[in-house]
């Protein structure tokens, strides 16, 4: 195996959220404005607009502190805005009004994973499944987070119990590659990178795996060729969808010098390292300026 299959062969593993928001149940004219506004954070929310969102939710709860829908979308919005401490207070306040609010234990637990708190995403993950044995996403988390503590077993039935209840989800797919890969199992991950693409097909990062897995899995003479032009494909569609993916334009290079294409694999190793530069990846940048002296 190459080097640069090591430390690049792994993708994203990312936690998942509930994005739906939740409305208020309450008709008490003391929360009415606070419904109200509840609503239009929701709508903001929708729209993508999630400062305002936030802004609106914190509106909401000065009009009703016991609103837990607001505190509950407050959490969603803080999430997605890459602030996870402040995301799991808010959840966790919901369920403190809420003590039964499935959505929202799984969701500690995907804050959680995001600060790399492996143990509350866990704790919080089985609280959600107790409460909610259907609710595909607290499998997929407390699946990542027993991969965080690296019991790939243990993960792996975890996720596959998420893929059984939503099918669907190119994200458990994904990951389940990414689980097998780590196992070692080339073929089952394979396998779940094309369930992926099947069901996203511009997911960039399942492109990467899978053109990599491509390139490992070229056996005999007969096949290497045929095996690098599709490798090729897959890493031009992870570019293609991912402007600023480095390791796939990496791995572009190596794929074109397999088949002596020297400029397209030169290029693909500029690009490569400009990238690597601009994310300060400095290792990386300095093997792709490698393999361009290599090459020249």
């Amino acid at each position: 195996m190459h080097p640069w299959f090591i430390s690049l062969f792994l993708g994203l593993a990312s936690s998942f959220f509930c994005i739906q928001p939740i409305l208020a149940q309450s008709t008490l004219k003391t929360a009415e404005t606070a419904d109200q506004l509840l609503v239009r954070g929701a709508a903001y929310i929708r729209l993508g607009n999630l400062e305002s969102a936030i802004a609106t939710f914190k509106s909401a709860i000065q009009k009703n502190p016991n609103l837990t829908a607001a505190h509950y979308n407050l959490g969603l919005a803080l999430a997605q805005t890459g602030k996870p401490k402040e995301a799991i207070k808010a959840f966790y306040r919901s369920i403190q009004l809420n003590p039964n609010l499935a959505i929202a234990y799984s969701n500690i637990g995907a804050a959680s994973l995001e600060i790399g708190d492996a143990k509350t995403a866990i704790l919080y993950s089985k609280r959600a499944i107790e409460l909610s044995p259907t609710l595909a996403i607290a499998y997929y988390n407390l699946g990542l987070g027993l991969k965080q503590q690296r019991d790939l077993k243990g993960a792996i039935a975890q996720i596959q119990k998420s893929e059984s209840l939503a099918p669907d989800s190119p994200e458990t797919a994904y990951n389940l590659g990414l689980l097998f890969q780590e196992t070692g199992d080339l073929d089952k991950a394979k396998t779940y990178f094309l369930k992926a693409l099947t069901l996203n097909p511009q997911y960039p990062e399942a492109n990467y795996n899978l053109g990599a897995l491509l390139l490992i899995q070229a056996k005999s003479p007969e096949q290497i060729p045929a095996q690098i032009l599709e490798a090729i494909a897959y890493f031009q569609k992870a570019t293609e969808s991912k402007k600023d993916y480095a390791n796939a334009y990496y791995g572009l290079g190596v794929a074109q010098t397999k088949l002596g294409k020297t400029q397209a694999a030169i290029q693909a190793f500029i690009r490569s390292q400009a990238l690597f530069n601009a994310q300060k990846n400095s290792k990386w940048a300095i093997a792709s300026e490698e393999q361009i002296k290599k090459l020249r």
